[in-house]
């Protein structure tokens, strides 16, 4: 039977610095490394802060929320049911207000989260916030599968629509998800993870079983050939940007209590007489 590796010895302050400068850890790369990790505990602080701060500011813009409501909730609900929409809808503010800071172009063309971005640290966020929010600026809302999901840990999340496989760091997540399971919400980079590139879910998401999943692409695609009735070239990271309010729409008509594949169908095909699209949708 092996025998598991001894734990390396903890470096001492006087103790040689593992550099090979022949002088002490505490005057070689002791201050070097205590600088470094200073600076991702402060990284791991912003990620904390900024999410709450982005809803701050989306909560003091209502001027806009009308708008923006129609488009996630499809004329369902009016600004006035924003603080009853969490008990309406599963976490439906927090949802929306997710979707508003990411999604949703304001006056100029550019999100919340792309204006904020663009700001003067200290305006709205520090600089590490500032910082970290210029790599979140980007993300949009997207509908992910769960694979190999590590109870309690982490989890992988494959875009539905493109393919592309995120290693997801998220206690929650990997708790409420199993294996096959659909989240369509927002990913964003976490920070002070060394050269690995991890992700974690902003804001609040919707859970969907992974039954649906072949009706919910299809659905997407719909939208997809109506974008490139005006624009050809279209892809599905356009579709993100301009037309990723449909699948809140399509998470709306699910069936609460269990599947029933009539209604799923019903769904898809509502999409498609809206939009006058009676043959295959988009590839």
């Amino acid at each position: 039977m092996a025998r598991p590796a001894p734990k390396a010895a903890k470096l001492g302050r006087n103790d040689p610095c593992p550099c090979g400068s022949g002088r002490k850890y505490k005057d070689c790369h002791l201050p070097l490394h205590d600088a470094e990790q200073a600076a991702r505990r402060r990284q791991r602080q912003a990620h904390d802060t900024l999410m709450p701060k982005l809803i701050g500011a989306a909560m003091a813009t209502p001027q806009h929320f009308p708008l923006a409501l129609a488009q996630f909730w499809g004329d369902k609900y009016a600004s006035e049911q924003l603080a009853e929409l969490d008990e309406l809808e599963d976490r439906g503010a927090e949802r929306f207000l997710a979707y508003f800071a990411f999604n949703h172009p304001l006056d100029d063309g550019r999100t919340l989260a792309e204006t904020l971005a663009d700001a003067p640290a200290g305006a709205e966020l520090d600089e590490h916030e500032a910082q970290l929010l210029r790599t979140w600026a980007p993300v949009r809302m997207r509908a992910y599968r769960a694979e190999a999901v590590r109870k309690n840990r982490s989890l992988n999340l494959r875009d539905l629509l493109v393919g592309d496989v995120f290693d997801v760091t998220d206690q929650a997540a990997s708790y409420r998800l199993a294996d096959g399971d659909l989240l369509v919400g927002h990913l964003v980079p976490l920070p002070g993870q060394g050269d690995s590139t991890t992700y974690t879910i902003a804001g609040a998401a919707a859970h969907l079983t992974g039954d649906i999943a072949d009706k919910l692409a299809e659905f997407a695609g719909l939208y997809l050939a109506d974008l490139r009735r005006t624009s050809p070239d279209a892809n599905w990271h356009d579709f993100a940007r301009e037309r990723s309010y449909v699948l809140n729409h399509f998470v709306m008509g699910l069936p609460v209590d269990e599947y029933n594949p009539t209604l799923v169908d019903n769904i898809v095909l509502q999409a498609r007489a809206a939009l006058n699209i009676p043959g295959h949708d988009a590839a």
